[in-house]
């Protein structure tokens, strides 16, 4: 009996020291494929050194549909794992501002709004108003996420949010535009502004960078990490080309979309861009090719058909528009994408490279590509209306997006006219994607991988690489094996028959088990 005793009071005391010890040594553990129930080391080291208490205010409302109901729960467990690993400094509340007056007055201020929402319910149809957001509260300063609509990227929008509300190590970003630099930065409740068509990719970057538009007219500032350069139909002044140079000369990483040929959709016409940007690039040892990419793989366009009296809408495929699936898996900004949509790219030259470069293709067209070339670019759709595309394109892959790293020398080192031109760099880094429309809001950015890039692309070169972990998260894209029209088939009719054949058997079977019951119970009785 004592020696019972004596057993339960060491368990006991066992447990009590583990709980003690738990309280200064914390660790969780997650099994699961790519750890993706425990947060990211970008987001731990977001919370863990906070110098303030940082509040999270969630507002949810209770009557959530159900299809819902489950960003609701992964958000409480989000902010839970935010919670452990502050140490405190971080603490979380959800409320429902439904039936009072006061949180809805406060929600607004935070930027939350409610949306209306089609609830069928007891088979009755209403509209309900419902709030789904979270408001951060830091030193008197407040950050939103007014929708939470599903969970993928959710951790990736809260460390931003909280690096930015924290100010913790935001690098900054500058963003070429010829146009619009004076243009505000537009709530993300109202409607994008339509004179500015790369709104979407700018709110997206500020919500990780200090951001700040430029034209290249004034030098960039030194501290600045990244260039996204976002194209141009002309040549720039030798002012605006001499600040680029110098920017990469003094250690500036650039994103780089840039058109190599002009395209007008409705006109059908395609004429090559003719841009002293060029001659800067092929003095640096990026060569674009004058021609315009093709691939079977591809997007549609609609065209307008006549069929008796009316005229239709008709989808087409369209070759120009290559959906990208084939990527560098080696390479962190690109591994984890799925289908990126292109708008008339342009093939990058990688087999003159200078000796002193580095060049990593990152995004390829598929086994059936091809081109245009010019100088008369052939872009009418007519002549895809019924083709066999992967019959008319055959060529092997082609890269359409590249880094290029290492020593660059400066388009000025020779120029007289400025002395004080630094000369070269050892280690610069461009990443070269020959296509503007891929974030424009009219086109490339209504795909998310698109935008995923770039932002993936900024972080790789701005060493946030954590960043990019997190965001693959929501990412991952296991499409089906792509079989042959004849295994189709084949499964198709197995499909048709083997139920059918299935159940046959199954009767005959049957019929068989009932004759020898019967059999067997009349030898029974005789």
């Amino acid at each position: 009996m004592q020696n019972k005793n004596f057993n339960l009071i060491v368990f006991i005391a066992i447990i009590v020291f583990i709980n003690l010890v738990s309280l200064s040594v914390f660790t969780r553990l997650d099994f699961s494929k790519g750890n993706i129930y425990s947060l990211a080391d970008a987001s731990k080291k977001a919370v863990e050194n906070l110098e303030d208490r940082l509040v999270v205010k969630a507002y949810f409302s209770e009557n959530l549909p159900g299809q819902y109901a489950d960003a609701k729960r992964y958000t409480r467990d989000l902010l839970s794992e935010y919670q452990a690993y502050s140490h405190g400094k971080l603490s979380y509340e959800f409320v429902d501002p439904a039936d009072e007056q006061e949180l809805k007055q406060e929600a607004r201020k935070n930027q939350i709004f409610p949306i209306s929402m089609r609830v069928v319910e007891n088979d009755k149809l209403e509209i309900r108003e419902v709030y789904m957001g979270l408001a951060f509260m830091y030193q008197g300063e407040t950050e939103a996420i007014p929708i939470i609509e599903n969970t993928r990227g959710l951790e990736y929008e809260v460390t931003s949010k909280i690096k930015k509300i924290t100010s913790q190590g935001l690098k900054k970003l500058a963003f070429f535009q010829t146009e619009n630099l004076d243009t505000p930065a537009i709530p993300q409740m109202q409607q994008r502004n339509p004179n500015d068509n790369l709104s979407t990719i700018r709110q997206l970057l500020s919500e990780s960078y200090e951001l700040q538009k430029t034209d290249l007219s004034e030098k960039i500032a030194p501290e600045t990490d990244v260039l996204v350069f976002t194209g141009v139909n002309d040549s720039l002044n030798t002012q605006q080309l001499y600040n680029f140079d110098q920017f990469v000369m003094n250690g500036g990483n650039v994103v780089l979309l840039q058109d190599r040929v002009e395209v007008n959709l409705q006109q059908q016409r395609a004429s090559m861009i003719n841009s002293n940007i060029f001659d800067l690039l092929r003095h640096y040892g990026i060569h674009i090719k004058n021609n315009l990419v093709t691939d079977a793989q591809c997007g549609q366009v609609q065209v307008q058909r006549q069929q008796g009296i009316f005229r239709m809408a008709t989808p087409v495929k369209y070759p120009l528009f290559p959906v990208i699936t084939n990527v560098n898996e080696d390479n962190l900004m690109v591994k984890n994408l799925d289908q990126m949509q292109m708008i008339y790219v342009s093939e990058i030259d990688t087999t003159h490279v200078a000796s002193d470069l580095e060049v990593t293709p990152l995004l390829f067209t598929s086994e059936n590509s091809g081109e245009i070339r010019g100088p008369r670019y052939n872009i009418n759709i007519n002549q895809y209306m019924q083709a066999d595309l992967k019959q008319m394109f055959q060529d092997s892959p082609k890269v359409v997006a590249a880094m290029y790293s290492g020593s660059f020398q400066s388009y000025f080192a020779d120029n007289a006219a400025y002395p004080e031109a630094r000369k070269s760099v050892k280690d610069a880094k461009i990443v070269v994607l020959p296509d503007s429309q891929f974030i424009t809001d009219d086109a490339g950015a209504g795909a998310q991988p698109n935008l995923d890039f770039v932002q993936n692309a900024v972080d790789y070169l701005a060493s946030e690489s954590a960043l990019i972990e997190i965001r693959s998260r929501g990412t991952e894209y296991r499409p089906l094996k792509e079989i042959p029209t004849s295994a189709r088939k084949i499964v198709k009719w197995i499909n048709i028959l083997l139920p059918s054949l299935l159940l046959i058997i199954f009767g005959i079977l049957h019929y068989r088990a009932e004759l020898k019951r019967r059999k067997y119970i009349g030898e029974l009785y005789e």
